[in-house]
């Protein structure tokens, strides 16, 4: 995958996801909530899927999408651990061919604007940008109170 390949894919209209998106604990990653391999449907048959993350002792975001057949293609760190100069809250996203190899490490771009932003409110920037339309329930853990 290349940058205009990243491209097509993000601008390619119809994109959804359906049905509910709840996160979970699993024991491994305690403290961490997940809810993973959420499929990105969409008409041209192209198998990807987000994960997201919500660590609820740091209020760290991440959003993850990944390319069936690559990997990784483009990662969204919210309110998480410095990367350079991008600070806490950056994107990752792929620049050439070798991103995916490369664990999207290169070209990160900073996103202060995110910071401090909700679980609900990352997650609907993120599908604003890709062209991606949910159509279920969110369940934002940093909403519920009780943080589980």
């Amino acid at each position: 995958m290349n940058r205009r390949d990243f491209e097509s894919l993000r601008a390619l209209p119809g994109k959804t996801i359906s049905g509910p998106i709840r996160l979970s604990q699993k024991q491994a990653t305690h403290p961490l909530l997940t809810a993973d391999r959420i499929p990105i449907e969409n008409d041209q048959g192209i198998t990807v899927w987000m994960n997201i993350n919500y660590n609820p002792e740091t209020g760290t975001k991440g959003i993850n999408v990944t390319l069936a057949g690559e990997g990784p293609i483009c990662r969204l760190d919210v309110d998480g651990a410095p990367h350079g100069d991008a600070g806490r809250s950056h994107k990752h996203a792929v620049l050439d061919e070798q991103s995916v190899r490369r664990g999207l490490r290169d070209g990160v771009r900073p996103r202060p604007d995110l910071s401090g932003k909700s679980l609900r409110q990352v997650f609907a920037e993120f599908c604003a940008t890709a062209n991606i339309t949910h159509h279920g329930v969110f369940e934002a853990p940093d909403e519920r109170g009780d943080d589980a």
